[in-house]
């Protein structure tokens, strides 16, 4: 997968889908890859949405305890 600095990486991968497969076989490296090339604001939108998931994930697990 070859990362297009120019440009958003998100948008690289919608241009690109066959790079999609080399993030699914190596997701560790490409993720990463991907996560390094937003900016700082995109950064914080995916850390919050992981963060929300985290929690919502949480509170569905602790409702199927009862």
């Amino acid at each position: 997968m070859k990362t297009n600095t120019s440009s958003n990486p998100l948008e690289h991968l919608l241009k690109n889908p066959s790079d999609i497969m080399g993030a699914i076989k190596n997701p560790g490296k490409y993720g990463l890859d991907i996560y390094n090339g937003l900016d700082t604001k995109q950064q914080q939108y995916v850390l919050f949405a992981a963060g929300a998931a985290l929690i919502g994930y949480g509170i569905y697990l602790g409702m199927n305890k009862k």
